[in-house]
């Protein structure tokens, strides 16, 4: 299977069991014995972000991990603390959503292609957080309508209600319901266009542009209230991603 290590932790004297996020059935546990050996044929590849393709077999409670081919490992962003925080809070986002059995190609690429990014350095760490936010809402079918008008269609509106569930223009917000007690979110053409380019772009041009420090100000605070109302759950990482913003 083609995966991602998302979880380790010690078992035993020199076991590891792991977590890991695979294309074809998802997130699985599996038992890795004698990885903490040094000398061990596990001990590399059941690294945290280890990415590769890997050997399982199915046992009673969960996998057991034969082998492991390495294609890509992260082991640099353990050297960077903001780098790592970040990192560990888009796999517990990725472990929120995923389940065993359940195919998470789309979710494995975007992890993927996050972690580079967040190790090649070229991307504020805030801005690789927003996209990584949104592409996975999106993924889970959790978006809102962000190229025109929830009612008439019309492309030349900016104010996101989150409660009627995306754009709507004047004439539509003030028919909806909805939006009678709504704080609406007016958005710049530019922070609007970013939005819809991150829900757009391949893969390859995903983490490929930059914006202004206004616009990730705009970004940030959309993200903030648009988890808050389709993502009510905290997350533990988190915690340490507010101790980095407060430095």
């Amino acid at each position: 299977m083609t995966g991602m290590i998302l979880q380790t932790s010690p078992l035993k004297e020199y076991d590891r069991r792991v977590e890991i996020l695979t294309r074809e059935r998802g997130r699985i546990s599996a038992f890795a014995q004698g990885a903490r050996r040094p000398n061990s044929a596990l001990s590399a590849c059941t690294i945290l972000f280890t990415f590769g393709t890997f050997t399982l077999y199915p046992g009673r409670d969960s996998y057991r991990l034969q082998s492991g081919s390495i294609q890509t490992q992260f082991g640099e962003l353990a050297q960077d603390y903001d780098a790592l925080c970040y990192c560990s809070y888009f796999g517990e986002m990725a472990r929120y959503f995923t389940r065993e059995g359940v195919e998470a190609s789309r979710e494995l690429m975007l992890l993927y292609v996050t972690l580079r990014a967040v190790m090649h350095g070229k991307m504020t760490l805030p801005l690789v957080r927003v996209i990584y936010e949104l592409r996975l809402m999106m993924i889970e079918g959790e978006m809102v309508e962000l190229f025109q008008c929830l009612h008439c269609g019309t492309k030349e509106v900016n104010t996101v209600y989150l409660q009627a569930g995306g754009l709507l223009c004047p004439a539509c917000a003030a028919k909806d319901k909805t939006t009678k007690d709504a704080y609406p979110i007016q958005l710049s053409s530019d922070a609007l266009y970013t939005l819809q380019y991150i829900l757009t772009s391949e893969w390859s041009k995903l983490y490929a542009f930059g914006v202004s420090e206004e616009v990730l100000c705009e970004l940030t605070h959309f993200m903030k209230r648009y988890l808050g109302r389709y993502l009510p759950h905290q997350f533990k990482s988190e915690a340490f991603l507010k101790q980095i913003l407060r430095k």
